[in-house]
């Protein structure tokens, strides 16, 4: 996916259609009014007044820095650099996994091939479904990585040994300047607790739904063989994407913050030491 720092959100702001029109609209009203005094100024003022005003927050904004990403994460998608990115990135185990799951999902398609010509629409929206499956099983992998990375490297018993070492050590600190900086230690280690529960929770739906989808795609191999009409396939694969969908919003919500989470937090506590 694309990452915030390689985006330069100013100039997407600049090149927004919607603030290239402002612009254009602003240059033609000033041409308009070019024989009154003094208004062509005041409009280039106000209007590069505004302009600074938009350049200044919006491209700060959480929810402008999605729409862009987004959209860049959709360009990509289209150009296939996401799918490749993806797989550069997984192990050697995994990258296995996925060109077996690919090697099937091909088969599959040159089935779709051998039906007769009426099959054709049908057959091309069962494709797009099973490109979606697939696109979800990659994203599936590449996120047990990071979950597996990250439950790694974050042992509850471990931070529970510390969470308890900590509150012996505040309960005699005299400091308060020093009592400050342990508890924002302990803060730290308790939003840690909490999150690796989260992350094993979620890993393991996400570990789950990749098997879902290897059975899924072996049934539909299977099926593919010897149907005599795709429609036999047509409600399988409707409330599989369904479930699919289901379950990625589950995991939605930690799968771009999770390892940079877990970097913040480690970094917060060398500071707090």
């Amino acid at each position: 996916m694309s990452d915030y720092r390689s985006i330069h959100f100013t100039r997407e702001a600049f090149l927004h259609p919607v603030n290239l029109g402002f612009l254009l609209t602003v240059s033609f009203l000033a041409l308009l009014y070019s024989g009154t005094p003094w208004m062509p100024t005041i409009l280039f003022s106000i209007g590069l007044g505004l302009e600074l005003l938009y350049l200044g927050t919006v491209p700060h904004k959480p929810w402008f820095r999605r729409h862009i990403t987004s959209r860049r994460n959709e360009e990509l998608r289209r150009s296939g650099r996401i799918e490749k990115d993806q797989f550069d990135h997984l192990e050697v185990g995994n990258q296995k996994r996925f060109l077996i799951f690919r090697a099937i999902h091909e088969k599959i398609l040159a089935n779709f091939e051998r039906l007769p010509g009426s099959s054709r629409p049908l057959t091309r929206q069962l494709a797009e479904r099973l490109d979606q499956m697939k696109r979800e099983y990659l994203a599936h992998l590449v996120l047990q990585e990071r979950y597996g990375e990250y439950l790694e490297h974050s042992s509850p018993e471990s931070i529970i040994i510390e969470i308890r070492t900590l509150n012996k050590e505040i309960a005699g600190i005299t400091s308060e300047r020093l009592r400050g900086v342990k508890q924002r230690r302990l803060q730290i280690l308790e939003k840690r607790f909490g999150r690796h529960h989260v992350a094993a929770e979620k890993s393991e739906i996400c570990r789950s739904q990749q098997e879902t989808m290897e059975d899924a795609i072996r049934y539909v191999h299977e099926k593919s063989i010897t149907m005599t009409h795709p429609g036999e396939l047509d409600g399988h694969l409707d409330r599989l994407i369904s479930e699919l969908e289901e379950a990625s919003a589950i995991i939605q919500d930690i799968e771009d913050d999770l390892p940079p989470t877990y970097t913040v937090l480690k970094q917060l506590e060398g500071q707090a030491d």
